[in-house]
């Protein structure tokens, strides 16, 4: 699902070869314009403003955009035209988008996961298991009926849903080195139907890998996401723990692990810099108290928050690669 997305982002930034060539046009953005209305009126395409925004290094926070900015659109893109080119205009004056009255919110859509997901000891303790299938087989696939047993038992009613992950490598803290949890692989997911004295029943409803008895339930997680954009209430700093697919290096459109969560204030929607510290050069002025700027490296938003972690998707980067130990702050302007 998730490569299906991410091409579909793609095609958006590269016009297609056999287009036919237009004539530029230009627009002088209004007070309580935004990237959404823009895109929608003259693309076609209200999604397409993440593409706009990563496009962009002028547009630094998507939450903002001037009256008198100049934007062109050419063969079915959208840029920013530099200052220096744009025709004169009024001085421009910050206006925050989301609070014009008639202003839509910036979403991001239609985001996904990964096919895998980081998950603590404690999840992991409280997590069900599927202990047995109807059917005498192995394998088990969409459709199937299955025996699960709940480590809430009480607590489980008929329609509850469920992530079927495997648990894979474990996953220490690039800084202490201590093991904070583990990477696990979905697999599909199942509902409920029925409770019983031991266990409850419950139906496999999708499937994406082989499911056998003992993969695990976690909290359900809907494929399909609309996540509105908004800075953090007060500064957060985390680490970035990794990633999936055993990925040593990260880029646009990946997902990332946080070991920071709802305990530290962080939700759902909130734009992340990331940044590392800077090294000197081997040529450079050897000082014990200097310290040079951090390394911007590009912006994430997060995707799913959990009580002390938290997973975050790469929007924006500087076309370097993110790694582990890699620093992110929440925007909070």
């Amino acid at each position: 699902m998730i490569v299906r997305i991410v091409l579909l982002l793609v095609l958006l930034f590269v016009p297609l070869p056999g287009a036919a060539q237009e004539e530029p046009r230009t627009y002088v953005i209004q007070k309580g314009d935004t990237l959404w209305g823009i895109s929608e009126r003259f693309i076609q395409d209200p999604w397409y403003w993440p593409s706009l925004w990563a496009h962009n290094p002028d547009i630094r926070n998507p939450h903002f955009i001037y009256p008198g900015q100049t934007v062109r659109f050419h063969n079915g893109r959208l840029e920013i035209v530099p200052e220096s080119t744009a025709p004169s205009v009024e001085e421009p004056k910050a206006v925050r988008t989301p609070a014009e009255p008639d202003a839509k919110p910036i979403i991001v859509k239609a985001i996904g996961h990964g096919p895998e997901a980081f998950v603590t000891d404690q999840e992991l303790d409280t997590a069900g298991r599927i202990v047995d299938g109807i059917e005498n087989r192995i394998m088990m696939g969409t459709g199937d009926r299955v025996f699960v047993d709940m480590r809430r038992l009480a607590e489980a009613r008929p329609g509850d849903r469920f992530t079927l992950v495997s648990v894979g490598r474990p996953v220490s803290h690039p800084v202490s080195g201590q093991r904070v949890g583990y990477l696990v692989t979905r697999l599909g997911a199942l509902q409920i139907t029925e409770t019983h004295p031991q266990v409850a029943s419950g139906v496999i409803t999708s499937s994406q890998k082989e499911i056998e008895r003992g993969a695990l339930l976690l909290p359900w997680e809907p494929p399909l996401r609309e996540i509105a954009l908004k800075q953090a209430s007060y500064p957060l700093q985390g680490v970035i723990l990794g990633g999936g697919q055993g990925q040593l290096a990260f880029a646009q459109f990946d997902h990332v692990f946080l070991d920071i969560g709802q305990a530290d204030g962080l939700e759902v929607g909130n734009i992340l810099h990331m940044s590392r510290s800077r090294k000197a050069t081997d040529f450079g002025l050897q000082r014990a108290d200097l310290q040079l700027p951090d390394i911007l490296l590009g912006t994430a938003v997060v995707v799913d928050v959990k009580r002390n972690t938290a997973t975050a998707l790469i929007l924006k980067t500087a076309n370097l690669p993110i790694q582990s130990g890699d620093r992110v702050t929440a925007a909070t302007e």
